[in-house]
């Protein structure tokens, strides 16, 4: 009980530092009315607390005075919940500084699902994962450093050695001619791309693939193609550094509809910005973006549009060190793969041995069976 009451306590000095209260004034007196407190739970790893904001207290004060609430309840602070119902956790571990990726390592958390994902650790040690089947749509941001470029190189050798070409097609988009190339001669990957002008047919393909899964579902009465008689390949598109694509507006465009459209296709989108952009991630494509990480971010205005509160405070000396939102902001250490160990992971499911040369643009091969133009509509 008086552990309760200490804690309780220590809350209350974290909400008047940070000026979190409304003030009352009744002739020359004033007084503070402090967020109600509603339960508290506390172990040897974390302390929680829940709480809601009574009426006058701006919701956004949360997250301008966290640095403040962190110099009272401890750095190691996450805050989730909206409007008026809030939660702060006070970690009292912390996370690994380095976590190496391995195949086998990963594989007892993914056997079961169909489109994998892990990606790394919590503070307390559980995989970081989910079944891009059902969670179909992923943005991911952060600083130059932050560790895109891995997390990337993490989730398609994943996908590589878990599934078959049958299983999964790829649609490379890599804006940056700077990560993407390893995957050159894969024979999951229908297409890379190194500048937008050849992005257009393959989208222009995909599309056209899109419109003839949609029939296929109105032919067989269903609504997804998992419910279909007979198996479709899950198709990805990755576009690295969407921003330098930002004024093909029909790129853009295209983008857009595989985000909003894909999901009972069958058709997943990974999106990659160094820097979240306000115009490309409108409200419209946000919605559909239904997995968010990032690295750190240069301020709190940037980590707002990537749809990541807090990660503008991510340490920035914690290489691998991200955020993550699926329902509630986490902070997590991410594995890292290095692009000499990528290589030789990868090494064995190349159908073609040499590296792309530096003109090719679009490496040539048939798109999801489907014509060389796209079907008229």
């Amino acid at each position: 009980m008086f552990e309760k009451l200490k804690l309780r306590g220590q809350l209350i000095k974290a909400f008047r530092t940070a000026e979190i209260y409304r003030v009352i004034k009744r002739g020359d007196r004033t007084s503070y009315q402090f967020p109600k407190i509603h339960r508290i739970d506390h172990h040897h790893t974390y302390t929680r607390y829940a709480f809601s904001l009574v009426n006058g207290i701006d919701p956004e004060l949360l997250n301008k005075k966290r640095w403040a609430l962190r110099q009272v309840l401890g750095s190691n602070i996450e805050i989730n919940g909206s409007l008026k119902n809030f939660s702060i956790t006070v970690h009292h571990k912390s996370l690994p500084k380095m976590l190496t990726y391995t195949y086998d390592s990963i594989y007892s958390y993914i056997e079961k699902m169909e489109l994998p994902v892990c990606i790394g650790q919590d503070i307390y040690g559980n995989p970081v994962s989910w079944d891009f089947a059902d969670l179909e749509t992923l943005l991911i941001s952060g600083e130059i450093g932050a560790g895109k470029s891995s997390l990337m190189r993490v989730i398609l050798t994943t996908w590589v050695k878990y599934t078959s070409p049958k299983e999964l097609r790829l649609v490379l988009v890599d804006l940056k001619r700077a990560d993407l190339g390893l995957f050159y001669g894969i024979e999951h990957v229908d297409a890379l791309c190194f500048e937008a002008k050849d992005m257009r047919k393959p989208f222009a393909l995909l599309r056209a693939e899109m419109y003839r899964r949609g029939d296929l579902l109105l032919e067989h009465g269903v609504t997804h193609i998992s419910r279909l008689p007979f198996k479709l390949p899950r198709i990805v598109v990755v576009v690295d550094e969407m921003s330098i694509a930002k004024r093909e507006t029909d790129l853009v465009e295209m983008i857009q509809q595989f985000a909003s459209q894909g999901r009972a296709l069958g058709v997943h989108t990974i999106i990659a910005m160094q820097r979240p952009d306000a115009d490309l991630l409108n409200s419209a494509l946000k919605a559909n973006l239904r997995v968010r990480i990032s690295g750190r971010q240069a301020d709190a205005i940037n980590a707002k549009v990537a749809g990541v509160l807090g990660a503008e405070e991510i340490d920035a000396a914690a290489r691998g060190r991200m955020k993550i939102k699926i329902d509630d902001v986490k902070e997590f250490q991410a594995y890292f793969l290095d692009e000499e160990a990528c290589k030789e992971m990868l090494s064995p499911y190349k159908t073609r041995v040499k590296d792309p040369e530096p003109q090719l643009e679009v490496v040539p091969q048939p798109l999801f069976g489907l014509l060389e133009k796209e079907e008229q509509r």
